[in-house]
């Protein structure tokens, strides 16, 4: 029996017993969520063994983000000129806007 049949289940023994219906399975999902990452934000601050690993962790994983996450570098932009004829009016960056 999956959750949505006991539930199921559950609402009717509540409306022949006539006691409120129970709430629907996920309905605090978010909330438990939240409360866990406070928690654990909490712990983070009050004991240093987990502050001091995620610390190590970050350390570890920033040579990783530097090859995966890297920005590309910026291209190189051509001032726009009123003689240049080989493009239209410059965009609101005033970069030139191809054709």
């Amino acid at each position: 029996m999956n959750a949505a049949q006991q539930h199921m289940l559950d609402v009717y023994r509540s409306a022949q017993l006539g006691t409120p219906a129970p709430p629907a399975p996920g309905t605090g999902d978010v909330e438990a969520y939240r409360s866990f990452r406070t928690w654990r934000a909490f712990q983070g601050v009050v004991d240093e063994r987990v502050a001091a690993r995620r610390a190590r962790r970050a350390a570890l994983l920033r040579p990783l983000r530097a090859v995966f996450f890297r920005r590309p570098a910026a291209a190189a932009v051509r001032p726009y000129t009123a003689q240049d004829t080989t493009r239209r009016v410059p965009d609101t960056c005033g970069r030139p806007a191809e054709c």
